[in-house]
């Protein structure tokens, strides 16, 4: 809720309009309990800050460090995996953009709210799969 100061003139005429009827105060209250909609445009999804770009890439270096410690023990293999780049593109783009034939996971992480899209070469599943089962 916007927090905005009405003037002295503002006040009376809307007491005036109040008192001669030309405005329900039932109708005020209601606007202001309805949501308010903001229009959002996913062709132009350029949402987040240059520092939120540089904290999201801290995330997944980390991440990419926990996942080749965590994926070097599972295999029992050297595995290195280090971040490319964090790039903010539309989702349409993403889409045309995965592989025809590629693993996607869709998950949720309990203490967090919504999904999460995993996207996950063959190659590198298959690689994986084999070495898990004793290829």
């Amino acid at each position: 809720m916007s927090e905005e100061v009405l003037s002295q003139g503002e006040i009376d005429a809307l007491l005036s309009a109040i008192s001669s009827g030309e405005m329900d105060a039932d109708e005020l209250k209601e606007e202001e309990t309805e949501k308010k909609v903001k229009e959002y445009d996913f062709k132009r999804a350029l949402r987040f800050s240059k520092d939120q770009i540089r904290g999201l890439s801290r995330i997944h270096e980390n991440f990419a460090r926990l996942l080749t410690t965590y994926l070097s023990g599972q295999l029992r293999s050297y595995v290195n995996i280090s971040l490319v780049s964090v790039e903010q593109i539309p989702y349409e783009e993403f889409i045309r953009s995965v592989p025809k034939r590629t693993i996607l996971n869709v998950f949720s992480v309990e203490p967090l709210e919504g999904r999460l899209l995993v996207e996950v070469n063959p190659n590198i599943a298959y690689a994986i799969l084999d070495r898990t089962l004793g290829g």
